[in-house]
């Protein structure tokens, strides 16, 4: 099998089971319960800083994340990259709750505010943005 033949399976397989099994298993909890595996999964490491946040990110969720925006309680990224072409082209609803709550979960962890994040899917642009905000009123402590 060549180099690209394999991409492809890698990204066949990784579709597999997020756009195929997991919407079959989960149902209509499916946002719900993947946003919230999200947060539990970045529960499991410590970010150094947003950089590193992204970094993991991208490492874990085969993408490309950019930052775009900044504001004092927002952060706005466009994710793109293979993986995420492949599922917003063969795929009618794909999710993208888990890579949002991760990135709540570690946004909310470097800032210590309390952090949810909500995601738009432009699939002519093969773009999805995550909406990230932080509430500075809610201090959550270790």
């Amino acid at each position: 099998m060549n180099v690209e033949n394999r991409h492809i399976s890698e990204i066949d397989s990784l579709t597999l089971l997020r756009d195929a099994l997991l919407p079959n298993l989960l149902k209509e909890d499916e946002e719900d319960i993947l946003y919230w595996a999200g947060k539990e999964l970045a529960r499991s490491y410590r970010f150094d800083s947003l950089k590193d946040l992204m970094q993991q990110t991208e490492t874990f969720f085969a993408g490309e994340l950019i930052q775009t925006k900044s504001a004092k309680k927002t952060l706005h990224f466009d994710w793109t990259g293979p993986l995420i072409t492949h599922r917003l082209t063969e795929q009618a609803a794909p999710t993208f709750s888990l890579e949002a709550g991760f990135l709540a979960e570690g946004l909310q962890q470097l800032s210590g505010n309390y952090t949810e994040a909500t995601y738009s899917i432009y699939q002519k642009k093969h773009l999805v943005t995550f909406l990230l905000q932080s509430d500075a009123h809610v201090f959550l402590d270790d």
